[in-house]
């Protein structure tokens, strides 16, 4: 959690706390027990989950259950203890719940904040692609050991059903566990170009041992959220027509 977000989820508390010791002077002596109890359980909310939270007030649900059955013959104020039992639970949920969505927006920022750095720097815009394949031309006669390069066209096949079903925090996600497959180091020369969306990437592979598939494709394949579709060819520079000026 950010700074900013333990600030506010500090002044909630501070806030609930300025609240309780004015409840706590004006309340009869008999509810300040229950008082105390109820702030104790709304404050523990703020440091747990919500299913730690929910784990808390059932516990104490259960606690104070077993504390009124074993003190009938106490029990002058019935209806308060009935709505003392039905709080308990949902007490810690409450900050909890403030925490989830403080955590959640802090990590969508995040997220972003990643991608859009990973994008600028790791990775070349898909209009680059005929540009580089002419530059790439000019450098053939400094290259000894290898007179071809390979292009692998990757399509991401669901992008809008991951959107649509999981939300778009999931695709963000995996947006950047793209491009850390992308950016995964090796001994190829690999060249990236990608759309805005990270849809549809082309990549330019040029490498001794072609026998096998790049290392990065196989990390995209791990990505379990994803359906891809891949094709390779290989282009050789004394064979191949030079790119159209036209498309670049």
């Amino acid at each position: 959690m950010t700074k900013t977000n333990q600030s506010i989820l500090l002044w909630v508390i501070i806030a609930h706390i300025f609240m309780a010791i004015i409840a706590y002077e004006w309340l009869p002596a008999s509810f300040r027990g229950s008082w105390i109890l109820l702030l104790i359980l709304l404050i523990a909310g703020s440091f747990l989950s919500v299913g730690w939270s929910l784990i808390l007030g059932l516990f104490a649900f259960i606690c104070i259950s077993i504390y009124f059955l074993l003190d009938l013959a106490n029990q002058t104020y019935i209806e308060r203890q009935l709505l003392l039992l039905f709080l308990i639970p949902l007490t810690p949920i409450f900050l909890s719940a403030i925490r989830y969505n403080l955590l959640s927006h802090s990590d969508h920022l995040q997220e972003l904040e990643s991608y859009q750095r990973n994008t600028h720097n790791d990775i070349f815009p898909l209009s680059s692609l005929s540009t580089f394949e002419r530059e790439l031309w000019k450098i053939q006669d400094n290259i000894d050991t290898q007179n071809s390069y390979e292009i692998f066209h990757i399509k991401i096949q669901n992008k809008t059903l991951i959107q649509e079903m999981l939300g778009k925090d999931i695709w963000k996600n995996t947006q950047n566990k793209i491009l850390e497959a992308l950016a995964f180091e090796n001994n190829e020369s690999t060249f990236h170009f990608a759309d805005q969306e990270l849809e549809s990437i082309q990549s330019i592979v040029i490498r001794n041992d072609q026998t096998n598939s790049p290392e990065f494709i196989q990390k995209l394949k791990d990505i379990t959220t994803l359906r891809l579709e891949i094709t390779h060819s290989t282009q050789f520079f004394k064979e191949t027509t030079l790119p159209d000026q036209e498309n670049v």
